[in-house]
């Protein structure tokens, strides 16, 4: 495997090394398995997590008597695991589905639960009492045609040269939203891919153009083609930390409008369920607390309205959010107001008579 290779797969043999560590010691902490293994504590939680997600039984506690261990009488499996097994179990059910590796996730995972259905039986039929859905309702997830080449660039740490649709007057590279209208021509561009990021039922290629660390739409590649020279990739670089950073941007890019309104205490719901994400919890908790300031003390009054300022994405999407809320009132901007007051003058028109 080349060095950049190895490095790509540091992380799963990071997370086999906490895994056989807890199995040998009774007790350890966040702080001293980072030291460890060179990490953040931030890391080493994620890896945590991560265990327990594919089945490994890892408990925490807080304060002095805590720390971080495996549940007593656990033993590790990992002996009588393949490359492709251990690989599958770290991405998970759904992105091992997609990669082409859900006989070995599934085969992992019986090994690992196999382990534990002798001491407890109830274990054995978790998959029988849970699921989790990562796909969205009423839709067919695309599968990506490049998928297959790219996973195999990102694994094998080579370079890759892609040929990539942006859309019409797109300056980013890729768009959470859906893809809009493809320019006639693709252009190529050669990249060192970083990872993978599976967003719901999107695919996304985390890749450095000309050193520059980027984020491609699959569905937007048309081709691509892997060559025999190592990728090149940023020390220190964390995917997760990329995606956190990259999606915050990008979400913060997306809201340039500012709308302020009102709505009635009990329809705050219905405002968190139309406009959701962390823009409008935070105005919903600045809305209270001025309001408390003010002297309302009762939020559940029917006659009791929140005054709140929100970013939104644009007049259009705006409209869509806002229509369905029982109450809403739009102070500003004023050309939002006037398209509100004619869509609500339209669906009374149409429903003037019984």
């Amino acid at each position: 495997m080349s060095s950049i290779g190895y490095r790509a797969s540091m992380r799963t043999t990071r997370l086999l090394a906490i895994m056989m560590e807890l199995s040998r010691t009774q007790r350890s902490t966040v702080g001293q398995l980072a030291e460890r293994h060179g990490v953040s504590t931030r890391t080493i939680q994620r890896d945590l997590a991560a265990l327990h997600g594919i089945g490994v039984p890892v408990w925490t506690r807080t304060g002095p008597a805590g720390g971080v261990g495996l549940v007593e009488g656990w033993s590790s499996p990992v002996t009588g695991m393949t490359a492709s097994e251990l690989r599958a179990l770290v991405i998970g059910e759904a992105g091992a589905r997609e990669l082409g590796l859900q006989e070995d996730f599934t085969t992992a995972r019986l090994k690992i639960l196999g382990t534990r259905t002798a001491r407890d039986p109830g274990v054995g039929s978790a998959s029988e009492r849970f699921l989790i859905d990562h796909e969205r309702w009423f839709s067919t997830p695309a599968r990506p045609a490049a998928l297959p080449v790219v996973s195999r660039a990102v694994w094998s740490g080579r370079r890759l040269t892609i040929a990539y649709e942006t859309g019409a007057g797109s300056p980013r590279a890729a768009e959470p939203p859906a893809d809009p209208p493809r320019s006639p021509a693709a252009p190529s561009r050669l990249v060192d891919p970083l990872g993978l990021v599976l967003k719901t039922d999107v695919w996304y290629l985390v890749a450095a153009h000309r050193r520059r660390v980027r984020t491609y739409r699959l569905s937007r590649i048309v081709s691509a083609e892997i060559h025999g020279d190592e990728a090149w990739r940023p020390e220190p670089f964390s995917l997760a930390d990329y995606w956190e950073r990259s999606r915050a941007a990008f979400e913060t890019s997306l809201q340039s409008l500012p709308v302020r309104l009102s709505i009635p205490a009990a329809a705050v719901g219905a405002l968190q369920d139309a406009v959701p994400g962390a823009g409008t919890r935070s105005a919903l908790a600045e809305a209270r607390r001025q309001d408390h300031q003010q002297g309302h003390q009762q939020d559940d009054q029917q006659d009791h309205r929140l005054e709140i300022g929100l970013l939104m994405e644009n007049e259009d999407i705006a409209l869509g959010q806002l229509m369905p809320i029982p109450g809403l009132e739009v102070h500003e901007p004023a050309g939002l107001r006037r398209r509100l007051w004619e869509s609500g003058r339209e669906i009374a028109s149409r429903h003037g008579s019984f």
